[in-house]
């Protein structure tokens, strides 16, 4: 199995925006979700519409993780307005899969997945980027932006910190933080 990395430069991350965004709606909205909230794959496969937009027609405002509702991702609002006109324009009900095959009408497949993926990353001449990309990627940005690695790997559902830095590529170096006190 090859190893992949998340996408950690925000230009690249645009980039896969626009390249998935010329090609298809439904394929940007993939990656963009999967990256926004750290979906595993298996749930993202198996989105319904209702699991995303509310009786009242809206999308909701925050992601929990099925196994663990303690933490939650806000989805943002270009995000949410994104969706909300994909499943107008796509006539999606509550029970559609949100991303389906648009041959077949079914769930997109792993295989498919990949291969959206995948292909959008060679074009750009992105190396080792694939399906845990979009997870690891979330992670990372996490990180980055200050939200505690014990957080994180509560949400991503890992049993110790040194699990999730592995997972997000972050070495113990880069890890080590100084406390330096002048009381």
């Amino acid at each position: 199995m090859n190893c992949v990395d998340p996408i950690c430069e925000m230009r690249d991350i645009h980039r896969m925006y626009d390249f998935l965004q010329s090609h298809s709606m439904r394929d940007y909205l993939f990656f963009k979700f999967a990256i926004h909230t750290g979906v595993k794959l298996v749930e993202l496969l198996n989105l319904t519409v209702g699991q995303v937009i509310d009786d009242d027609g809206t999308v909701i405002e925050k992601w929990e993780v099925s196994q663990n509702q303690e933490v939650g991702v806000r989805i943002p609002d270009s995000l949410r307005e994104e969706l909300k006109a994909y499943v107008d324009a796509e006539a999606l009900i509550k029970t559609d899969l949100l991303f389906r095959s648009k041959r077949t009408q079914k769930g997109l497949s792993r295989q498919q997945a990949y291969r959206i993926i995948n292909t959008a990353a060679q074009q750009l001449g992105l190396e080792h980027i694939g399906l845990t990309t979009l997870r690891k990627t979330f992670a990372y940005h996490a990180y980055q932006s200050g939200i505690s690695i014990s957080m994180i790997q509560k949400y991503l559902g890992h049993q110790t910190s040194h699990e999730t830095m592995k997972f997000i590529g972050v070495s113990k170096k880069e890890m080590d933080t100084t406390i330096a006190l002048n009381l």
